[in-house]
């Protein structure tokens, strides 16, 4: 292997803390509520691992052993004395630092594999070192014989998360199902009104059998036949993970604080011990009705961003702790929100008729279980719920983290100084109206169970005709959108929040206090984020398989490319040499966000709403795909970005632990080890029953 092109995680990667001190604010029973719902949340995020890659889970497995018989610096020690040179142990903690943090060998933020830098024969001695491998050789060495090849394969197909006929690798679907007969099953599914969100698909033989996450029913049900293959409901999949998580919710009823909670957790607990997405989605109407909650809280098969065909989503569990002060700024746009949408630039017809004020709070994030975290969360993604009932809003404010002047790239003198010095407002603005409006507005046309239409006598602006397309009951916009669908909504959010950015009284209402020209210092910064997030993120584009590997960057890249269509004068490259590489630097004309900027986002909401709402999967794709190409110019510049490279943080959380009847939080080093620590104690020692499952179902997903 050409460890020179491996995809490795650098030596240079730091270590972002994410802290929590409004948990130390909470009284006895809100912290036990805390506690076991934390427990819950890790208890299920061993499905990640599952849902990530095939190896993931079996590497999980030896790791948790061998760090729960020996501590870090034990493993350090024990490796520094057996010829293993202390950069030889920086790259393997690195490596398993990232692993846990990304729940697995492929990364949350681009989709792509990252591999060891230590050479496979001092990777397979660091194993046989430790003392979980002296007591469990035999498995250590059945295990590591299974998942060794692509552990350290990155060639194609082991390279991107993708459907193995798109040169990619995933463990949602077997590597023998094609995308055409994944897609019949979808629509034979959805006929059948059962979802599609917590499962995982296996073509064995004559039967497709269609894995549904429960932890108490565990039978079969014959479904029918879809290509003359006969559909096999098999409930029970991640059985012993949802028995934990559903233990430890029952835990947590005991401690919630209004009847509105315990039953949303009596909902959570039915949910997972079914399998059924109906009883899910009533736990989302509970959720949303638990109006401002001391502690936030949410859990289950929630985003679709990472299932090549997004349909079917990546577990997670989040708790968190309000931040009173942000809670009330974004309180204050809540009461405005029904005059600002008036402003957005679609017809009116496309909108919702009235939007339900949501609960939107500052959170301190004290646990997300998942590949990664968010800065701002939208949900539920039901949209019958979402349009009958409303949703909740929440802003992750200690997840935010600042720029280092000295880690800045392609900016020169005074728009370092505008980005450093603007970075947390102008991130709130854009999170703020990025999930309240931009996640939350816009018509979705559909018919229900009876046949009854939400619209009546629309006009499709783009053809002048009226409207004749729309949702059917139980089908989801992602499926009429295919792969894209994630990228084309963060772009329409992300477009939201741009173009209302633009009203001096929207901004105002976020950053009081601000004079005018500090308003619009901000304004510049929350543009200057995106266009900047759009060139950095050139490096999550396979220039190979010309595909985007990251729908938050490929939203910003559609964002960037819009402006310059309309006016290729308002970013320009200016290019030079750094440290006798090519590099360039950004130009922003920065007076013409309020004019030709607002013009070009306008344009693009209208198209990207418009075919949304009326479930126009060919023509919406067909306006976005008009934004996503990756011409010479940009080619060029994604060799330059590649070139001066950073390593993203590797972010390490808190926990909390039960000590003679109370609960307190845990912290640990900010370091690799540190993150390494965490991983261990969030799961508790735990873990046999990840190997019986990665021995198990897990052996259909190997390609």
């Amino acid at each position: 292997m050409d460890q020179q092109k491996a995809p490795i995680i650098s030596l240079e990667a730091k270590v972002s803390a994410i802290e929590c001190p409004a948990f130390n604010l909470l009284d006895e029973k809100s912290k036990h509520y805390a506690y076991y719902f934390t427990r819950a949340c890790w208890a299920g995020a061993k499905i990640c691992y599952f849902q990530r890659s095939y190896e993931a889970p079996g590497l999980f497995y030896l790791l948790q052993k061998i760090f729960q018989k020996e501590s870090t610096s034990e493993i350090k020690d024990k490796l520094l004395q057996n010829e293993f040179t202390e950069n030889q142990v920086q790259q393997l903690f690195i490596y398993f630092s990232a692993f846990f943090q990304n729940c697995g060998n492929y990364l949350s933020f681009g989709d792509s594999k990252f591999v060891p830098e230590l050479p496979v024969e001092k990777f397979r001695q660091f194993l046989q070192l430790t003392k979980a491998y002296s007591e469990q050789q035999e498995e250590f060495t059945k295990i590591w014989n299974l998942i060794e090849k692509y552990i350290y394969t990155y060639e194609k197909p082991y390279g991107l998360l993708d459907l193995v006929e798109k040169g990619g690798s995933n463990s949602y679907y077997s590597p023998n199902l094609s995308k055409e007969q994944i897609e019949e099953l979808d629509q034979f599914l959805h006929k059948q009104n059962l979802s599609e969100l917590n499962t995982r698909v296996i073509l064995n033989g004559d039967r497709i059998e269609l894995l549904v996450a429960s932890s108490e029913r565990s039978d079969t049900v014959i479904l029918g036949e879809v290509q003359g293959k006969k559909v096999q409901a098999i409930y029970g999949d991640f059985k012993s993970f949802l028995n934990g998580v559903a233990i430890n919710l029952r835990e947590a009823q005991k401690y919630a604080a209004n009847e509105t909670q315990v039953k949303m957790l009596e909902e959570y607990i039915k949910h997972f011990q079914s399998g059924d997405i109906e009883q899910h989605k009533e736990s989302q109407k509970l959720w949303i009705q638990d109006k401002g909650p001391i502690i936030e809280i949410n859990i289950g098969f929630i985003e679709t961003y990472l299932d090549p065909m997004k349909v079917r989503a990546e577990y997670e569990g989040f708790v968190s702790i309000v931040n009173q002060e942000e809670s009330k700024l974004l309180g204050n746009l809540v009461e405005k929100a029904e005059d600002i949408i008036k402003d957005l630039p679609w017809p009116k017809e496309f909108e919702i008729e009235k939007f339900s004020r949501p609960d939107f709070t500052s959170l301190e994030i004290l646990a997300f279980a998942c590949s990664g975290t968010p800065v701002g969360i939208n949900i539920p993604n039901y949209d019958d719920i979402r349009q009958n009932l409303g949703f909740k809003n929440v802003n992750l404010g200690n997840v935010y983290g600042k720029p280092n002047r000295d880690s800045v790239r392609f900016l020169q003198g005074t728009d370092i100084d505008l980005f450093i010095n603007y970075y947390k407002e102008s991130l709130f603005v854009v999170v703020a109206l990025h999930e309240l409006i931009g996640h939350g507005s816009g018509k979705i046309f559909m018919e229900d169970k009876d046949g009854k239409l939400n619209f009546d006598n629309v006009i499709n602006p783009f053809t002048n005709e009226k409207v004749t397309t729309f949702y059917k009951p139980n089908e989801h916009w992602h499926a009429k959108f295919g792969e894209l669908s994630g990228a084309y909504e963060e772009c329409r959010a992300d477009s939201v929040a741009l173009y209302l950015s633009t009203y001096d009284d929207v901004v105002q209402i976020l950053v009081p206090g601000k004079t005018k020209e500090e308003r619009d210092e901000i304004v510049k910064a929350a543009w200057l984020d995106i266009i900047m997030g759009a060139l950095k993120g050139l490096q999550y584009y396979s220039a190979e398989q010309s595909k985007w590997g990251q729908p938050h960057i490929l939203a910003s890249y559609v964002i960037l490319q819009s402006i310059i269509q309309k006016d290729p004068t308002f970013v320009q490259f200016i290019h030079s040499e750094l440290n006798n590489k090519p590099y360039f630097t950004v130009q922003v004309d920065y007076n013409k966000i309020w004019t030709i900027g607002k013009e070009a986002i306008a344009d693009l909401l209208k198209g990207l709403q418009v075919f949304k709402s009326i479930a126009d999967g060919e023509n919406g794709m067909k306006f976005f795909n008009k934004f996503t190409q990756v011409d010479q110019q940009f080619l060029q510049l994604r060799d330059i970005v590649l070139a001066h490279k950073q390593p993203r943080k590797i972010e390490l959380q808190p926990d909390v632990k039960l000590n003679n009847g109370s609960v307190e939080l845990v912290v640990f080093p900010e370091s690799h080890e540190g993150v390494i620590q965490s991983h261990i104690f969030h799961y508790q020692n735990d873990v046999e029953d990840v190997k019986h499952e990665f021995l198990d179902r897990q052996q259909y997903f190997k390609n």
